[in-house]
């Protein structure tokens, strides 16, 4: 299968999966409210940090690791992730069951203990599904992957719109629950047999994974909370629908990390090979560029014209998360030579550092400045965390980026910024214009990147 129609198959898969969620929100939020939608959120996020423990980077190690075409070496690496999620992740979700009461307790605005016990369930099957996942990326099966993300979306939505009205967020995390379920069942003939097999190959690198992503929800995703421990659960509310929205935008993005990151790495041991890895995520970023530039045109008008009044201010906010996540995107491109190491000391500094500046903005900028101050400050930092990612992946890795191409996108986006917030629409399509322009600029004049990967 040819990169591009991998590519093709992976972005109809996830992008129609993920509206199905979205095309809810209309309903969801009138059936829920501002409050109960904050609510909501601070389980969802709750979830997102969960899910870090019970994966333990080992989706990561996989495509680390597994990369090559020993196919019995590759299986033993399956099989070994699959075994310690089954052991770790078991454990945890355990664990988590039986403190369910006080985990409620934790967590602002207390959500339902029943709902806490779905989600505990539903994340421990959905990390099991990451093994079969990761093996359909590596083997080229975008089929069989979209499909499974298809069955669950539709199964999920479905429950929503039955449960939701009747039992509140109950019923979403039910819903999820069974279509976890389904979705688990679709993939059971492509589960490994799990065996300790590489086990601590695949804990050390995992566990420098873990470590990196758990100071990277500090940095992106504990913000939830603190804005409802300092703000409220109603400032909560438009601010998680635009992050949404934000995110969901990113999913446009999704078809080309799926097909380039399992491969990157293949390519690190010529300088053909370097060249092109180099190309091909400068284009990468310069893809977010354009969907960020999508995020700030389109996307606070369509919030106004698709939510109830009490979430309008999302229309004001997603601009600004939309530059927050192409920064973050860029970070995850530029920074091969710090996943190079087998054990990945450099990613958890990074992180460190990154975890340590956004608690300070949690705790004293957002309280004394609000909303508008965090997010400003987030752009901020996730400009130093590419900025570090970036060098040292460089010291460890030099790749010969194309740098002006993307610095020059990315002065057309903050121009674009700019020129939103004061208003001057026309301007606005000029700018998106041109920067449509620049970044087809290669194809433009007949001189494509040539991308000679195999699918």
């Amino acid at each position: 299968m040819k990169p591009a129609f991998t590519m093709a198959t992976y972005a109809i898969g996830i992008i129609s999966s993920k509206l199905v969620a979205l095309a809810l929100q209309p309903f969801v939020t009138q059936w829920l409210g501002p409050e109960q939608f904050g609510r909501l959120d601070v389980l969802i996020t709750f979830g997102s940090f969960l899910s870090l423990l019970l994966a333990l980077g080992l989706t990561d190690a996989i495509y680390r690791f597994a990369h090559d075409k020993d196919e019995n070496h590759q299986q033993e690496i399956f099989s070994g992730a699959l075994w310690l999620i089954l052991l770790c992740g078991g454990g945890i979700t355990l664990l988590a069951q039986i403190a369910s009461p006080a985990i409620q307790g934790f967590l602002p605005g207390n959500p339902p203990v029943f709902a806490l016990r779905c989600l505990f369930f539903t994340l421990f099957i959905n990390t099991l599904c990451t093994v079969p996942f990761a093996i359909l990326r590596i083997r080229n099966q975008a089929g069989l992957f979209v499909g499974a993300q298809i069955v669950f979306a539709f199964i999920q939505g479905g429950g929503v719109l039955l449960l939701t009205s009747d039992y509140g967020i109950d019923g979403i995390m039910a819903a999820g629950l069974m279509a976890q379920l389904t979705q688990l069942i679709v993939l059971s003939k492509t589960f490994p047999v799990p065996k300790a097999s590489h086990q601590k190959l695949l804990l050390r690198y995992g566990a420098a994974i873990t470590f990196s992503a758990l100071l990277g929800f500090i940095s992106l995703g504990a913000e939830r909370w603190a804005i409802a421990h300092f703000l409220s659960l109603e400032q909560l509310a438009p601010y998680a629908i635009a992050m949404q929205w934000a995110l969901a935008a990113t999913l446009l993005l999704e078809p080309f990390s799926l097909w380039w990151f399992p491969k990157r790495f293949s390519l690190t041991g010529s300088a053909n090979g370097q060249q092109q890895a180099a190309n091909i995520s400068i284009t990468g970023c310069q893809l977010g560029t354009l969907v960020t530039a999508g995020t700030i045109t389109i996307g606070s008008k369509f919030l106004i014209f698709w939510l109830p009044p009490g979430f309008h201010a999302s229309a004001e906010i997603i601009p600004l998360l939309g530059v927050m996540l192409m920064i973050k995107h860029a970070a995850t491109l530029l920074n091969m030579g710090c996943y190079q190491q087998e054990k990945a000391h450099s990613v958890m500094v990074i992180g460190l550092i990154s975890c340590a500046l956004s608690l300070t903005i949690l705790f004293f900028i957002l309280p004394n400045f609000g909303l508008y101050a965090l997010l400003v400050s987030n752009i901020i930092l996730q400009l130093l965390r590419l900025l570090l990612f970036y060098g040292w992946s460089q010291h460890r890795l030099p790749l010969p980026y194309p740098l002006p191409r993307l610095l020059l996108s990315y002065g057309l986006i903050a121009l674009l910024l700019f020129v939103h917030y004061q208003e001057l629409h026309l301007y606005e399509g000029l700018i998106l214009l041109l920067l449509v322009v620049q970044v087809c600029w290669p194809w433009l004049r007949k001189m494509p990147i040539r991308y000679t990967l195999g699918a």
